[in-house]
């Protein structure tokens, strides 16, 4: 019996292999391969599975790695504004008054560090608006690659925000259609 029950399995396995080999996606059980998104297979944080995910990152799409905007890729660069900078890599524990404070001996300015809407947490990145062009560049200049509480900061000058149409909004709805309409 012991021997029969062996060769049935390696007849079976001979078979799965063969299987395996003709028709590559006949043996995908519940969910497909660990790098597809669904409701099954997928990753864990990075996007993936509804119920097993795999691990941390691996993955596309599926329930959970969908969100965070509407996926069409980075912001479009707006025009590039004088008086503001924008700092980036903040230590979560930098307020909005210590920002000022930091920026103040450049010039007159005003700082808001970005928060979470919902836990009020930093972003980890604010803003600070200058009065004169002059100290802002002196600023951007000083503290860009220094520290702050421990952690190397990046200082730009900001960008305006530039607004993208929601997807199948109507075209005057975008702000162009400066065209007549077709009859």
């Amino acid at each position: 019996v012991r021997r029969i029950a062996l060769l049935l399995l390696i007849c079976l396995g001979m078979a799965v292999a063969e299987l395996s080999t003709v028709c590559p996606g006949a043996l995908r059980l519940r969910g497909g391969y660990e790098d597809e998104g669904g409701y099954g297979g997928g990753g864990g944080y990075g996007g993936g599975g509804y119920g097993r995910g795999g691990f941390r990152g691996r993955g596309r799409g599926g329930f959970r790695g969908r969100g965070r905007g509407r996926g069409r890729g980075p912001p479009p660069d707006g025009p590039i504004e004088e008086l503001k900078l924008y700092v980036g890599g903040l230590n979560w524990e930098v307020r909005t008054e210590e920002l000022k404070e930091i920026f103040s001996k450049y010039g007159e300015c005003e700082a808001e560090v970005m928060l979470d809407k919902w836990s009020q947490r930093s972003r980890g990145f604010g803003f600070v608006t200058f009065k004169d062009a002059g100290a802002a560049t002196a600023a951007k200049e000083a503290m860009d690659g220094t520290e702050i509480m421990g952690r190397m900061v990046a200082v730009n000058n900001a960008r305006q925000r530039v607004e993208l149409p929601e997807e199948g909004a109507p075209a005057e709805a975008a702000g162009g259609g400066d065209e007549a309409p077709m009859e």
